[in-house]
C-alpha cells in the first residue's frame, strides 16, 4: 500500500548547523506517528521541513506518492497538509469566530457553517467564546483555537502537531487528546511531537526517536509503556499516566 508520507534520506542544514542527518520513515493513512526526542534533537526542524517552511539540503519528501520536496508551503497546504506549531499563532486582535473564518478561507462558502459546527463539537469550550478577542483566552483555549483554525478546512489529511500540550493543565491536555481521537476517526493522520504519555499512548500507533538529527529507535507506541526505560534513556521522561 502506498504511504501517505515518505521521507527518504532527508538532510536539513540551518546555516552552518547540520540539524537533520539522513532521516527515513513512512506513514500510512490512519497510522499516527509520534516523533520523540530531547530538546534540540531536531523534531521541530523535521516538521517544518515536511511542511515546506525549511528546505532540505538533500533527500526527498513524498506525499500521496507525489514528490513535494520542492513544493512551497502554500502548495503543501492546498494538498492537505496542516501544521500546528509549538507557538500559538493566532490573531489576538481578532475574535475566535474571525480566526476560524480565516482558517476556512478558500473553501466552499456553503460548507463553512458545517465546518464551524464540526470544530465546535470537537472544542465545545470555544462555542461560548466566539465573539471574544483571541488574546483574552486562556493558554488552553488559545491552543484549542490554534488547532481548530487548521482543521476547520476539510481538506486537511495530514496534521503536523508540535508539542500541543506544553504548559497546559491536565484538563486541557485531556480535551486536546480527545480532539485528536475524533480527528483520527474522521480520517486525519497525525504526526505528533509530544512527550506526555497520555497523548503518545492514546493518539499514536508508532514512534520514532530522534537524537542529534538521526532516528535512533522506532517501534510500536505500546512498547514505550511495556519498557519505560526507552523514555528514560532517550528522552528523560518518566512514563506515568498523564
Amino acid at each position: 500500500m502506498r504511504p501517505l508520507l515518505e521521507l527518504k534520506d532527508l538532510h536539513v542544514h540551518l546555516g552552518t548547523l547540520y540539524i537533520i542527518q539522513g532521516v527515513n520513515f513512512r506513514v500510512h493513512e490512519g497510522e499516527n506517528l509520534a516523533i520523540l526526542g530531547r530538546n534540540g534533537a531536531g523534531k521541530t526542524t523535521l516538521l517544518k521541513s515536511i511542511m515546506g517552511i525549511l528546505k532540505p539540503s538533500k533527500g526527498s519528501i513524498k506525499f500521496r506518492g507525489r514528490d513535494i520536496t520542492g513544493a512551497r508551503l502554500h502548495e503543501r497546504a492546498r494538498m492537505g497538509i496542516g501544521y500546528v506549531p509549538d507557538t500559538r499563532r493566532i490573531f489576538g486582535s481578532l475574535t475566535v469566530r474571525e480566526n476560524l473564518l480565516l482558517g476556512a478561507a478558500g473553501i466552499d462558502k456553503k460548507i463553512i457553517p458545517e465546518r464551524l459546527e464540526f470544530v465546535l463539537k470537537i472544542f465545545p469550550d470555544l462555542a461560548k467564546l466566539m465573539n471574544h478577542k483571541a488574546r483574552n483566552l486562556s493558554g488552553g483555549q488559545q491552543q484549542m483555537l490554534n488547532i481548530a483554525r487548521i482543521i476547520v478546512n476539510p481538506h486537511r489529511r495530514l496534521l503536523l502537531v508540535d508539542e500541543p500540550t506544553e504548559g497546559l493543565s491536565p484538563l486541557y491536555v485531556k480535551r486536546i487528546s480527545e480532539a485528536f481521537e475524533v480527528l483520527t476517526r474522521e480520517g486525519v493522520t497525525i504526526i505528533l511531537v509530544e512527550t506526555k504519555p497520555l497523548l503518545v499512548k492514546r493518539i499514536t500507533k508508532r514512534y520514532v526517536i530522534l537524537s542529534h538529527g538521526k532516528i535512533v529507535k522506532e517501534g510500536d507506541s505500546g512498547e514505550l509503556f511495556e519498557n519505560p526505560e526507552i523514555m528514560r534513556r532517550y528522552i528523560g521522561v518518566e512514563m506515568r499516566g498523564g
